[in-house]
């Protein structure tokens, strides 16, 4: 009798052992969104480089009051700050991973996780220093564009019937419609111009080597900066259709089509918000 009882008591302890070293399962860990952020909220990832011209302001998301301020050259910026020009404002922002951007016009934009720019309104030009290869994306309420180591310049008017701006300055920058699954890839000197209200997709339209020459002479971000744009060198030596400088240009530099249209986009009036400012409808 007393030797079943030790048996079955045994029995018991093993068993309660066995159940205390099983292995519950956890549940799989969060899949990284888009937006997610893989540096810490209060950890710096770029600073204010250079204030062309005032006003400029910053939003810092970490205040209490989120309240705006006037933005310093040396400022150390935040995921999910955001940086405002008005009027003739013109600023530039560099990331510590090879990053820059520049706006200008009446512009909003809020820094997002993983290389995420929000471009709410007015005129940018986004880049990545040479040689190095940071995915970043452009993002609008329009569309998106993603760079690799390319400039881009993306421009929202205050009416956006007017139509939303994308150019590649250098490089290849790929353009992303909402709902579409295809992928508009712009090279060297190529725009499009999207119009929200529109029941036609925009056309790639490719400036001919005057007017590229001429744009890219008198743009306000690209020249009116104390200091060149760190992919300047690479823009000056490149044509309308040449993707990089290892890539050879295009044999026949073609006529600008439509022509009309295009001056139309680029001599457009200015935004009311911008009747005082000398930058012009450019890139």
């Amino acid at each position: 009798m007393k030797r079943s009882l030790l048996i079955t008591v045994a029995a018991i302890a093993l068993l309660g052992i066995g159940c205390e070293s099983q292995v519950i399962p956890t549940p799989n860990a969060p899949v990284a969104s888009p937006t997610a952020s893989n540096a810490p909220k209060n950890q710096a990832i770029a600073k204010v480089s250079l204030i062309e011209d005032k006003p400029v302001f910053v939003t810092p998301y970490q205040s209490p009051k989120s309240k705006e301020i006037d933005a310093q050259v040396g400022m150390d910026l935040y995921v999910a700050d955001t940086v405002r020009t008005e009027a003739n404002g013109k600023t530039q922002v560099e990331f510590n991973n090879g990053i820059g951007f520049r706006i200008g016009g009446n512009a909003v934009l809020q820094i997002q996780p993983q290389n995420r720019l929000h471009l709410k309104s007015g005129r940018m030009i986004t880049w990545v220093k040479p040689g190095l290869n940071v995915p970043t994306e452009i993002y609008t309420n329009y569309a998106t564009a993603s760079i690799r180591g390319t400039t881009a310049f993306v421009e929202i008017p205050k009416d956006i019937n007017q139509g939303i701006r994308f150019f590649s300055w250098e490089g290849t920058v790929v353009v992303k419609l909402p709902n579409q699954p295809k992928e508009i890839v712009l090279l060297t000197g190529e725009e499009i111009i999207l119009k929200p209200n529109s029941s036609t997709p925009p056309v790639v339209r490719r400036m001919d080597l005057n007017e590229w020459k001429e744009i890219s002479k008198t743009s306000q971000l690209l020249r009116s900066f104390s200091s060149p744009l760190p992919t300047q060198k690479i823009i000056d030596n490149l044509v309308p259709g040449q993707a990089s400088l290892d890539q050879a240009p295009p044999a026949i530099q073609p006529n600008v089509r439509d022509s009309q249209e295009n001056q139309d986009n680029l001599d457009r009036p200015k935004d009311e918000d911008d009747a005082d400012s000398d930058d012009d409808d450019d890139e």
